[in-house]
């Protein structure tokens, strides 16, 4: 059982390595037959142990049999001796039994049994039988070491695949939760929602998840807008109709059973990529330009608490990539293109399927050494030929045992030696995948440089984005502005295109509307970096994939995104909205207006705040200075919250959940409070301001 068990596992990643190079051969960009083939592979694994009774009649192909180590208990040597009288000398014919596949535990009790009734009766007036029977009882004990060993291993492996399993069911039984706790959603305003989409709403969660063959959306989805709405659907509905839902149930529960295997996991997180990448075409399609669709993105991603239930539409840890790919044309055009190439793959699948259900058996490892017993008598020449009777398993006979004879040279000696356990070694291993072939030094990075400087009348509306590069701002001068572009190619970047760029950049005017980076084309492995000289009361609009930005004193309603970078800006005019997915927000603001900054995991340090402001960061800490004119919101899943406002009139309200709140003696005497809750009206009261932790310290300034 034990055996038929590690043949599937490897008879799964000799699959799956056959199918990874057919799509490397055939080069088969198209995501969705990339999934297909994925697919296969995981009802492939998982039906793999099932397959085995009819895969071993296959005799097509060579069989590569792999040994099953002798380490794990899979079989076992011993070699009893039985003594005979042979002409007034006593001889032993060794004999060594190997355990079959099938029969493991029989053969080895029986082997055991015998061991034990050798040493009970053997003479102790006779030391050759003495010996002997100290040898047996030594390889009787090596034997239970093997067995208690196989049973420590057997048992790890149960546990942790219960465990595994355990949780898998606790997520499933929390989605099933969610899904019947939640309120159907009758209408969504003026978009029709047919009768076979399921679609709820709940405030236990804070960002759209798939459950099922169903959508469930947070509580707070009646105050987006038309677009995000729309959007947000599209892209669920594509998880409903991919059925990824049950895919990850299903490649979790090979992952439990296989844990030791990279193979369950990786098909894991692959097939999760790949289902968001076709669900993210979709809503690109309904979003009115990448911008948009990547701000919403984000937006998810820096929820403060994101769910772990079901498939959220979008998380930390894999937004950096999303985003640099929806600002890749080049990606797009490969990914959702329909080729030849991967029609032809699909139709040798079938092929593929079958030779890795036929390349590879496992079976219990024979003996591949000779065993030497010793004889000893009194009349004995020094050495003599004898024959040794081995039982050994048969390939496909699991219950019969087949003898052989095995010319044995008998060595003389005055104290047996023990008996050498075989060495064991994969024969025929199956070959790593070849490795990608080293870079050149041919292919070392390219760089090269632009600069333009254009005119406009009027206040510059400027949008920038890159799909990997930072953005820098500086302050410049009225109706002009200057753009230096660094342009650089990655390790497979085209040197030849990174010239290209720089001799035509994506910079379009048309009036004081000036885009850059709008129309990327073909910048696989190019990244591009921007330093702006523009007017303070600009119109700005700024977004990088995977870079930093950094803004002096250019903006007014500045909106700055990045997946994974940082973000540092000061002296912006007005108010302003940042977001980042996993990086820092540090912002020192100059004028009036609303501010707005989310992060998933980083920190936020605002200064000089005046009016409203929302700030949320799942696990890092917030500092707020400033004078509040219009409500105030401060939540953080674990972090500390510092709020400074002087003697702004405002009406606290402070929590944490297992943090403490402290606050100067005179606001402390003016309040009842415990070391968890704050809520008072200062200089008089005035507008809400409201902090939240999960499990950080609040400290009132």
């Amino acid at each position: 059982m034990l055996a038929a068990f590690i043949e599937a596992v490897l008879r799964s990643l000799i699959l799956a390595l056959i199918v990874w190079a057919a799509l490397r051969i055939f080069r088969v960009q198209n995501v969705v037959s990339q999934r297909y083939a994925w697919i296969g592979v995981l009802v492939g694994s998982l039906l793999m142990p099932f397959a085995l009774p009819f895969t071993a009649r296959w005799q097509v192909l060579p069989l590569a049999t792999i040994p099953a180590p002798t380490s794990l208990g899979l079989h076992s040597v011993l070699a009893p001796t039985t003594p005979t009288a042979a002409s007034g000398a006593n001889s032993f014919t060794g004999s060594t039994i190997v355990a079959p596949r099938h029969d493991q535990g029989g053969i080895l009790q029986t082997a055991m049994a015998t061991a034990d009734r050798n040493r009970d009766h053997a003479p102790s007036s006779d030391p050759v039988q003495s010996s002997h029977s100290s040898a047996a009882s030594a390889q009787s004990v090596t034997i239970r070491g093997k067995l208690s060993l196989l049973r420590v291993a057997l048992l790890a492996y149960f546990l942790i695949a219960v465990m595994l399993l355990a949780r898998l069911l606790f997520g499933f039984a929390c989605a099933l939760r969610l899904w019947y706790s939640s309120t159907p959603v009758t209408s969504c305003g003026e978009m029709h929602i047919s009768a076979d989409f399921k679609l709820r709403f709940s405030h236990r969660i804070t960002t759209p998840v798939t459950i099922g063959s169903g959508v469930v959306l947070p509580a707070g989805y009646t105050s987006w807008t038309e677009e995000k709405l729309h959007v947000v659907l599209a892209h669920e509905r594509s998880h409903v109709t991919l059925h990824d839902f049950h895919l990850q149930i299903l490649a979790s529960l090979y992952a439990a059973l296989t844990w030791f295997s990279p193979l369950g996991w990786w098909l894991k997180r692959n097939l999760s990529d790949l289902g968001e990448a076709i669900s993210d075409r979709s809503g690109l399609d309904a979003a009115s330009n990448r911008s948009a669709y990547a701000q919403i993105l984000l937006e998810f991603a820096a929820a403060p608490r994101p769910t772990l239930i079901g498939v959220a539409m979008a998380r930390p840890s894999s937004i950096s990539r999303r985003i640099e790919q929806l600002f890749n044309d080049s990606y797009l055009r490969q990914a959702f293109s329909g080729g030849a190439r991967a029609r032809v793959a699909f139709l040798v699948l079938p092929a593929i399927l079958f030779a890795a259900g036929a390349i590879v058996r496992v079976q219990a490892a024979t003996q591949s050494s000779t065993v030497a017993t010793v004889s000893s008598a009194p009349a004995a020449t020094s050495q003599s030929a004898q024959t040794v009777s081995m039982l050994t398993a048969t390939p496909g006979m699991s219950s019969t045992l087949r003898a052989r004879s095995i010319p044995t040279t008998v060595a003389t000696s005055a104290a047996p030696s023990a008996l050498a356990l075989p060495e064991l070694a994969l024969a025929n291993p199956p070959a790593p995948p070849a490795p990608h072939a080293a870079l050149s030094e041919g292919a070392a990075q390219s760089e090269a440089t632009f600069d333009r400087n254009l005119s406009f009348n009027g206040t510059l509306n400027l949008s920038v984005s890159t799909a990997s590069g930072n953005i820098t701002f500086t302050r410049g001068t009225a109706n002009q502005i200057h753009i230096h572009g660094i342009v650089k190619a990655n390790q497979n970047g085209d040197p030849a295109q990174v010239q290209q760029i720089a001799a035509n950049p994506p910079i379009e005017q048309d009036g004081n509307t000036i885009r850059i980076g709008a129309h990327q084309q073909n910048l696989h492995n190019i990244s591009i970096s921007y330093v702006i000289e523009a007017p303070a009361d600009t119109l700005l609009n700024a977004a990088s994939a995977s870079g930093d930005i950094a803004d002096t004193g250019v903006g007014n309603g500045a909106k700055l995104i990045t997946a994974s970078g940082d973000i540092k800006a000061s002296g912006l005019q007005g108010g302003f909205k940042v977001q980042t997915a996993s990086g820092d927000i540090a912002i020192d603001s100059t004028g009036r207006g609303d501010a707005w900054a989310q992060t998933g995991s980083g920190d936020i340090d605002l200064k000089g705040v005046n009016g409203a402001l929302a700030a949320q960061t799942g696990s890092g800490t917030i500092k707020a200075a400033g004078t509040p004119t219009s409500p105030w919101k401060l939540q953080t899943g674990s972090g500390d919250i510092q709020l400074t406002t002087g003697s702004a009139p405002m009406d606290l309200d402070a929590s944490t959940g297992s943090g403490n709140i402290s606050a100067p003696s005179s606001i402390a005497m003016q309040s009842s409070r415990d070391h968890h809750h704050l809520r008072i009206q200062l200089n008089g009261g005035g507008p809400e301001v409201r902090t939240e932790t999960g499990s950080g310290d609040i400290r009132i300034n």
